[in-house]
């Protein structure tokens, strides 16, 4: 008993002086400090310490001095957080520069760099997270100096003389989520270009913002488009893909199923083209995901109902700065249901038919600015009127007339909503008969005689009058007996 006694306190007191000295050890644990090279060593570039690493910038300077910093930096043995090599005159990205270096993000922007050595970033294929070559010289992918970087998160090639992607240029860059190609002037992209990406890519070309660990220059970017002119189908290797900006380049059509293999698609941006048609199956396969879609800018002349059709998730539709012309009174039928917003604004549109917006039950912002509208009465705007928060029909040249009255009394009821935005709008329309303005909120109703609802046109005389237009009717009947003068009015 007391030998068992003794072996268990003697247990206790191991236990417990094993863990005094672990204490010991942790409090005499020194956080890992970095430390610059004198700057002589660097000159002319710049070291500061950062948390995790080295800060190294060399900026105006050339290939032979850039050489030389980075063989005093392989004595160091210090984790280089971030590179940059800034607009420099370094054509060449020579072999083994960086060997023996640890290094996490490179930047190698504006510096004239027009070949990647195939061994000049082999080493540095388990540490490199991102890597910037824009603003260069390149004319393809180095695809020969970046298949090691296995751990590469985001590959920025923008702004370069990039002229066709081949097949499997990115191969071996197992873990890349963002590849960013805008500014460049390819012309191909050949059908297994991005093989090798399908299981982790993610993003093709999206907006910069969305992105809060993108590097300063790109932050500082306002180009949010890939710059791609793609030939008539679109490569395999994307199919995860989630946002697909391919506006501002030269696309004239967009063909049948076009998109068909990017099923999780849920943003496509087509804007900015010079696209004047689509095919019925433009958006085959995109019927479950889609719910942003970006046609403006371009040289559509009609709202391409039979494409859209299929497409029964959309929730934002931009069709601005086209050249439509009309609308048909079943534009939005079997798609139109899920829409929120509706962008019609710089088209040619003069009439809108009295069932236009039938099927838009959930619309909440509308912009039908700067179109050659006269009319908008209430009957048509009337199904949508409950549900809209943001309607904009500035510069139109709308005549006053009793059909305004629904947006007068629209624009009263956003007072409750504090909505100061829509208040301030200055929308005006013209009183013919005065040859002045007024702004739509300040129509001078109880001098246009209008009567109750909208009525109906009743003759075909009336038939050329716009609903919601006040007429004025005088007859006057003589008799024998009395001369009686009356006027009846009446709000078409």
């Amino acid at each position: 008993m007391a030998t068992s006694g003794g072996g268990g306190g003697g247990g206790i007191f191991v236990a417990a002086l094993w863990w005094i000295c672990l204490m010991w050890g942790w409090a005499h644990v020194t956080p890992q400090t970095h430390n610059c090279p004198s700057r002589s060593d660097l000159a002319p570039c710049v070291c500061t310490v950062k948390k995790n690493g080295l800060d190294i910038l060399c900026e105006l300077t050339d290939q032979q001095h850039i050489s030389r910093a980075m063989s005093k930096l392989k004595t160091s043995n210090e984790v280089i957080f971030y590179l940059k090599l800034r607009h420099n005159n370094l054509p060449k990205l020579q072999d083994f520069l960086f060997l023996g270096l640890n290094i996490h993000h490179l930047t190698i922007h504006n510096s004239s760099l027009a070949v990647v050595e195939e061994s000049s970033l082999n080493s540095l294929g388990n540490q490199l997270t991102q890597l910037d070559l824009s603003q260069n010289g390149l004319i393809s992918v180095p695809s020969t100096a970046i298949h090691n970087l296995h751990h590469l998160l985001l590959l920025n090639l923008n702004h370069n003389r990039i002229t066709a992607i081949h097949n499997r240029s990115f191969d071996g860059l197992d873990t890349l989520e963002i590849l960013t190609l805008y500014g460049n002037k390819i012309m191909s992209v050949e059908s297994d270009a991005f093989k090798g990406l399908d299981k982790n890519y993610s993003v093709f070309c999206v907006q910069v913002r969305q992105f809060p660990y993108l590097t300063a220059n790109e932050t500082q970017s306002t180009v949010a488009m890939c710059r791609i002119l793609i030939h008539m189908i679109l490569p395999t290797g994307l199919e995860g893909l989630d946002s697909l900006i391919l506006g501002h380049n030269q696309l004239k059509e967009v063909p049948a199923r076009v998109f068909s293999h990017l099923n999780l698609l849920n943003s496509l941006e087509l804007d900015g083209n010079q696209i004047n048609h689509i095919h019925s199956e433009a958006f085959f396969g995109l019927e479950e995901n889609l719910q942003y879609l970006r046609l403006g800018d371009n040289n559509i002349h009609s709202i391409p109902s039979e494409a859209l059709r299929r497409l029964h998730r959309l929730r934002h539709l931009d069709l601005r700065s086209n050249n439509i012309s009309s609308i048909p009174e079943d534009a939005f039928t079997g798609f139109g249901d899920t829409i929120t917003f509706l962008n019609l604004q710089k088209n040619d549109i003069k009439v809108l038919p009295s069932l236009a917006f039938e099927n838009l039950n959930s619309l909440e912002t509308l912009h039908l600015q700067n179109n050659k509208l006269k009319h908008i009465p209430e009957e048509i705007m009337e199904p949508i009127v409950d549900t809209l928060r943001n309607i904009d029909i500035m510069d139109n040249p709308l005549v006053c007339d009793c059909g305004l009255r629904w947006y007068r009394d629209w624009l009263k009821s956003l007072r409750n909503k504090d909505d100061d935005v829509m208040l301030k709008k200055r929308t005006l329309c013209t009183m013919v008969s005065e040859h002045r303005e007024y702004k739509v909120q300040e129509l001078p109703v109880e001098r246009m005689n209008c009567v109750g609802k909208n009525l109906e046109q009743t003759s075909a005389n009336e038939a050329t009058v716009p609903r919601g237009y006040c007429t004025v009717a005088v007859a006057t009947a003589v008799s024998t007996l009395a001369v009686a003068t009356f006027s009846s009015y009446r709000c078409m």
